[in-house]
């Protein structure tokens, strides 16, 4: 059967609604990278305590996201996002105002908390309203920006950090906000809510698990590779995340409903969502800092090759996806991450018109792999799975991101110390990439012809 994406005038307002709110904590987050040198300077706090800005706001935004099914279940999703968008919007002024450390890490913590129940939230909302008929094309029109906003973020930082005030960065979501809730608060449905109990003992496992998690990842990839202590504690924070996962599953009152991991084609989308998120933005990180090794290179145009991702997305979406939107997500995955693997061999070369080529390519097969990594787990579980799997899907894919941040660390370190070449860091990039994309496709070959719950 053919997708189709003829929308009503409500529903091009919900889907323009839930593109916005979709893409503010990333251009958030992608511009906070760029500016903290600007920010450290403006409060007169040192650039090591500094980037707990960035740490507080991904635990922050991992609560949030655990916290999602419930607020989903208990207040329904209309609520639920016009809540959590003006969390956001309130932290993100008040981090506008920040005038020292602790302020500043408070304030994004509250707008991290926001951001968290969001992101699931506008994605279930998504697949709630359109069905799984027509999520493909749906996801298809909202990825663009997700693939967008993180790669356009630098060149705003840059531009705000050398040329205004970085509180701006913070300010400019105030009218992203009113536009996404003129458009929302009419077209975003009533759904039926529920008395949803939440298990706070597998809630505060899980939420300290990550907590031990992202700091011991934090510490990792800040050079501390082999130091005891981050080794230990990044053992433990998986350790409790698998202890916590088992006490859920035997639960009667569960946290998060795992019950659609029974289908393995469920299983195997997560974990491409995972290993996807880890490439993206493994090289996002890896290019940059491999370039400033090389040489003294403008971060405005750093920032426009990274953009140039989202132009190749666009242009995949625009040409090519429709002709593949019948074929099965995972060898659309498979072959995504294919192209972008090749996309590194070519950004290699060096020179303008390859490192052009190269990101416009790597958008390209980033832009359908990262549409199919997005609904293809809804297309295994029932409508009573969905807020589940869209706190499942953001969580898997923040560590996969933080796992990105790992390996592209290590090279980076290995290539100062001159344990290996610059081109032997590419190379590395691109068999892992490679090798991802051929497990979808094994996956697609084995797995990806059974039939999809209706």
């Amino acid at each position: 059967m053919k997708q189709s994406i003829d929308l009503t005038t409500a529903e091009r307002k919900l889907v323009f609604a839930m593109t916005l709110s979709s893409i503010l904590p990333l251009l958030d987050s992608s511009i906070v990278n760029v500016i903290l040198p600007s920010i450290s300077h403006d409060i007169n706090t040192s650039y090591a305590y500094i980037q707990w800005a960035i740490t507080v706001y991904m635990l922050a935004c991992a609560a949030g996201i655990l916290l999602s099914p419930y607020v989903h279940e208990n207040f329904g999703l209309k609520k639920a996002w016009v809540c959590s968008i003006f969390v956001f919007l309130v932290g993100s002024i008040l981090v506008g105002f920040s005038y020292n450390l602790v302020s500043l890490i408070l304030f994004r913590c509250l707008q991290g908390f926001g951001a968290g129940i969001l992101i699931p939230i506008t994605q279930s909302t998504i697949a709630i309203y359109f069905g799984k008929e027509r999520l493909k094309p749906i996801m298809a029109l909202i990825a663009i920006p997700s693939v967008f906003a993180p790669a356009l973020g630098p060149v705003f930082g840059a531009v705000i950090s050398e040329q205004l005030n970085w509180r701006i960065a913070f300010f400019i979501n105030m009218p992203l906000v009113l536009v996404a809730f003129f458009y929302g608060r009419t077209t975003i449905p009533d759904n039926k809510t529920s008395k949803y109990n939440m298990n706070i003992y597998v809630f505060m496992t899980f939420l300290i698990a990550l907590i031990l998690f992202f700091i011991s990842i934090k510490n990792i990839t800040s050079g501390r590779f082999f130091d005891i202590f981050n080794i230990i504690m990044l053992i433990l924070g998986i350790g409790l995340m698998v202890v916590s996962l088992i006490t859920n599953n035997k639960s009667d009152s569960k946290l998060i409903d795992l019950s659609a991991f029974s289908c393995i084609q469920y299983s195997f989308a997560i974990i491409m969502g995972f290993l996807t998120s880890l490439i993206f933005f493994g090289f996002m990180i890896f290019f940059p800092l491999i370039q400033a090794i090389k040489d003294n290179i403008s971060i405005t145009y750093i920032g426009m090759l990274l953009a140039l991702q989202g132009v190749g997305a666009w242009l995949a979406r625009k040409f090519i996806y429709k002709s593949l939107s019948e074929i099965n997500s995972f060898l659309i995955i498979g072959v995504g991450l294919i192209i972008s693997a090749i996309s590194i061999l070519i950004i290699q070369v060096g020179g303008n018109a390859s490192e052009i080529i190269g990101f416009i390519v790597r958008g390209s097969g980033l832009g359908v792999a990262t549409i199919a990594v997005l609904s293809s787990p809804f297309e295994y579980c029932d409508k009573n799975q969905i807020k589940d799997t869209s706190a499942i899907t953001r969580v898997i894919q923040q560590i996969g991101g933080a796992f990105g941040s790992i390996l592209s660390g290590i090279l980076i370190h290995f290539t100062q110390d001159q344990i290996i070449s610059v081109n032997c860091a590419y190379h590395t990039m691109f068999f892992v990439s490679l090798t991802f994309g051929l497990l979808a496709v094994i996956v697609y070959i084995f797995f990806g012809r059974v039939n999809k719950i209706a």
